[in-house]
């Protein structure tokens, strides 16, 4: 698109992605004291703060995307919406999927998760009142590399979720189909990221992005040996995937 990110965009960013972790966080103490003991033990002296600093950041993010443009603050409306039903949940929800919280209903809680983030490359064109084909695109892939990311997430916390009655695909199908399915999933990937630079939807040097797909594939492998420190290999190597994607591209459009 010929844009530079601009620090007030990168502050929103971290500002929105903070505020949902905090929401997130303060909800989910007693499962995570099963999973993340450590964290549960730091986190709970101060959760009667974590309401306060997830609305803080909701709160300053949506004045500064108002005084941006009006497209742009109605749009981000919608990850708030999707934070506050995964995180808080609604009475109205039970009618729908039959849970009041989007997190436990099974699937659910991965495929919103995903659909969340998959909106940024959009929410970034709206901050410039711009929509281009490449936008949506790129935000399927993002769906699919999440889908993978909040499975494997599923796999470190399969105790915490089973004890505390939640039904996450290894709590219900087990840890093995589980990494069956983001193998599974790693093949759309390629294939919808190659047939998207096939046809000319996605410029030429996206197509190096068509390592993540393997870099899952390693870090599932590193996740299946025996006394694997799950805590390290999802916190750093897997959520640590997207620091990867500048650089990628920055290579692929230098080499192709």
């Amino acid at each position: 698109m010929g844009l530079t990110a601009t620090p007030l965009l990168l502050f929103m960013a971290y500002l929105f992605s903070y505020g949902a972790y905090m929401m997130n966080r303060s909800t989910e103490m007693d499962s995570d004291a099963v999973s993340h003991p450590d964290r549960t033990a730091h986190l709970g002296s101060r959760k009667r703060y974590l309401p306060a600093i997830s609305a803080g950041c909701f709160l300053l993010g949506y004045v500064l995307a108002y005084t941006v443009n009006l497209i742009f603050f109605g749009a981000l409306l919608v990850p708030l919406a999707f934070s506050v039903l995964y995180s808080v949940g609604s009475r109205r929800l039970v009618g729908v999927i039959g849970v009041s919280k989007l997190k436990d209903k099974l699937l659910v809680k991965n495929l919103f998760v995903s659909l969340g983030w998959s909106l940024i490359p959009v929410l970034v064109g709206l901050y410039y009142l711009r929509f281009e084909e490449v936008l949506a695109l790129m935000g399927g892939l993002i769906f699919l590399r999440l889908m993978v990311n909040t499975l494997i997430f599923d796999v470190r916390d399969v105790e915490g979720d089973r004890a505390q009655g939640i039904r996450t695909v290894p709590a219900v199908y087990g840890v093995r189909r589980t990494y069956t399915m983001m193998t599974a999933i790693d093949g759309v990937a390629l294939a919808y990221l190659a047939a998207a630079v096939s046809f000319g939807l996605l410029p030429l040097p996206a197509i190096v992005l068509a390592l993540l797909p393997a870099y899952s594939i390693f870090y599932a492998y590193l996740a299946k040996k025996p006394g694997a420190d799950l805590g390290f290999i999802c916190d750093v190597v897997v959520d640590g995937e997207y620091l990867l994607w500048g650089p990628l591209m920055y290579i692929g459009a230098a080499l192709i």
